[in-house]
């Protein structure tokens, strides 16, 4: 009884806080990587550290990253999903394959919102790190990130794909806030954030509000 009335709080978030429900995918090079018995921890810990970014007093609202379901996506599935040096057609795939994992009761506690892959293939040009659809948050084929792992910094390149998709463009390309970038902004074109310094740019801040 109280299990389910926890479930009903965890998805009606208070006025000002937003839910964002997460299936993670990760991929077999992400596994073979970190050793099958470690990785769930490192992925955990790794969400929890984007939980955090958008926590950040820069964004103006609160944003919960929530996981409410984990995918270690096997060998032949992984490599099928990536083509290597095509990121979006790795995007596409991905998103796809994601969709095809939704349950089909939205009231299911499975039920996500939006969907991060990571992997270690090269989905792209060499120190490429993430890919994403600008404002797909709302379109259930569109949901989703692709990242490319490579420690707990990657945990910025999941917060900048995901804010992508929440309708953030890159710091100073289509907006005025290119001087936040050397700052340590989210969403400079590459990533130059850091856990010692990083905030959200007042641009991040203005997309995403005109966006939710």
């Amino acid at each position: 009884e109280r299990l389910g009335d926890a479930e009903r709080k965890r998805r009606h978030a208070r006025k000002d806080d937003y839910n964002i429900e997460v299936l993670l995918a990760v991929d077999d090079s992400v596994v073979r990587f970190h050793g099958k018995e470690h990785v769930q921890n490192y992925v955990l810990t790794l969400m929890n550290i984007v939980d955090e970014i958008y926590h950040d007093e820069s964004l103006g609202v609160h944003i919960n990253i929530v996981l409410v379901r984990m995918i270690m996506v096997g060998y032949h599935q992984s490599v099928s999903l990536i083509e290597r040096g095509n990121p979006s057609r790795s995007l596409e795939q991905v998103c796809r394959w994601a969709h095809s994992q939704q349950r089909s009761d939205p009231e299911h506690a499975e039920y996500h919102d939006h969907a991060v892959f990571l992997t270690r293939q090269d989905f792209g040009p060499a120190g490429m790190q993430g890919y994403a659809p600008v404002t797909g948050m709302c379109h259930p084929l569109r949901s989703c990130t692709l990242n490319h792992e490579d420690g707990f910094s990657s945990a910025f390149v999941v917060a900048h794909e995901t804010g992508h998709v929440l309708g953030m463009e890159h710091d100073g390309q289509g907006n005025r806030c290119a001087d936040e970038t050397s700052m340590g902004s989210i969403m400079a074109p590459l990533v130059q954030a850091a856990f010692h310094r990083y905030h959200w740019s007042r641009c991040s801040k203005q997309e995403l509000n005109r966006y939710i």
